[in-house]
């Protein structure tokens, strides 16, 4: 951005690390962005403060109300041209930071990592009538209508939003994409192994699908397949209570790990060969999975377990970088498995063709640029 349009860009989020982090801010300065993050607690402070019920009271009151009122502060004190891209961490921080800024010439963009609140519908069988639901019904149409822009990380999820929350004076698709740098000199190359190692690395909540993987490997893991899942949340409780008994029957097939520090998990995204990434029917709706864009920059392969008409499945066919398995689908998901280990040339192609989407279109340069047009555009209004 260059003279009057070289403004301050706030990256607002309750937790900073996770959507927005040291590598995102590093990119985007790099293409002139003044980007600057505005958070409340980090995500190493965060998964500590899950240890005890004082420590989440504590957490919560940190990341639900005071930093709240922190930006709340910050967007009033903010001089004319400042721009704050608001995350729906927690979901009325868009409609707060709009309001606001009213009185001055701060500019909010709202992005709608999740959507609220169809991801408690969905995901936590929240009624739509339930005082809190109606209150994030009114805050995500307030934030579509009041913020300069309204950002969306995928095409299925802009129009479902659209179709009930209406649509926004401007708005964009940017995916969230991911830090590349961690495996930019790491192309896909053969393995020496001819076992096919399978991960699930991230968390594992309610609109993640687990049943349908828990069945399909619930009577044995594929001979030559490898099944990890280095994951946290509900769902990832469940499944390993459901597949404890195979764990321990194959020691070396099924294994389950909890979250990594960045240099075990790097090793661990390095070494396996096929990505799990999974969404419940109606997920679809309201959600993209980030970890998608982590392990295709990490040369893996995408094993989806999502509805074909979402934007997962869009992104997996578009780069024809793996494979498509319909919720509930047992027999598909096992059929798949089982081929794994037999097309271990097909695994590769798969593998760099996601490595080369990734670094090329989903790094967070690539993602900067898209953020830049955007941002120089309401500057200009």
């Amino acid at each position: 951005m260059s003279g009057s349009a070289r403004k301050i860009v706030w990256f607002c989020t309750n937790v900073g690390g996770g959507i927005f982090g040291a590598g995102h801010t590093a990119a985007w300065r790099a293409l002139g962005l003044d980007a600057r993050l505005h958070y409340a607690v980090e995500l190493a402070d965060y998964w500590r403060g899950k240890s005890g019920a004082l420590a989440r009271i504590g957490l919560r009151w940190s990341m639900y109300v005071l930093y709240p009122w922190r930006l709340w502060r910050k967007v009033r004190r903010a001089v004319p041209g400042e721009i704050f891209v608001a995350v729906t961490n927690p979901f009325f921080l868009p409609a707060l930071a709009a309001r606001a800024a009213r009185h001055n010439r701060a500019q909010v963009v709202h992005l709608v990592y999740d959507l609220y609140p169809d991801a408690l519908v969905f995901g936590g069988g929240w009624s739509r009538r339930h005082p809190a639901a109606r209150f994030a019904a009114r805050s995500t149409r307030a934030a579509i209508a009041e913020c300069a822009a309204t950002v969306y990380l995928g095409e299925r999820l802009r129009a479902y939003a659209e179709s009930r929350y209406g649509v926004a004076r401007r708005t964009v698709v940017i995916p969230v994409g991911t830090d590349t740098t961690v495996f930019r000199d790491s192309e896909p190359a053969p393995r020496e192994t001819g076992r096919v190692r399978c991960l699930y690395s991230g968390h594992m909540g309610r609109l993640h699908d687990w049943q349908t993987l828990a069945d399909a490997v619930g009577r044995g893991v594929p001979e030559g397949v490898v099944l990890e899942v280095a994951a946290d949340g509900p769902g990832a409780r469940d499944l390993k209570k459901r597949l404890a008994p195979r764990a321990q029957q194959n020691p070396g097939q099924v294994i389950f790990a909890g979250t990594r520090g960045q240099t075990e998990w790097r090793a661990a995204m390095l070494s396996a060969d096929v990505a799990l990434v999974t969404m419940r029917p109606g997920a679809e709706k309201v959600v993209m999975p980030s970890k998608t864009y982590s392990a295709m920059a990490a040369g893996q392969a995408i094993l989806a377990v999502c509805p074909f008409e979402s934007d997962l499945a869009d992104l997996v066919r578009h780069h024809d970088c793996g494979w498509v398995i319909e919720p509930g689908d047992v027999s598909g998901l096992k059929q798949c498995l089982a081929l794994l280990p037999q097309v271990p040339a097909d695994i590769l192609q798969k593998r760099r063709r996601a490595w080369q989407a990734a670094h090329a279109h989903y790094s967070m340069e690539a993602v900067g640029r898209h953020w830049l047009q955007l941002l120089q555009s309401i500057n200009g209004s």
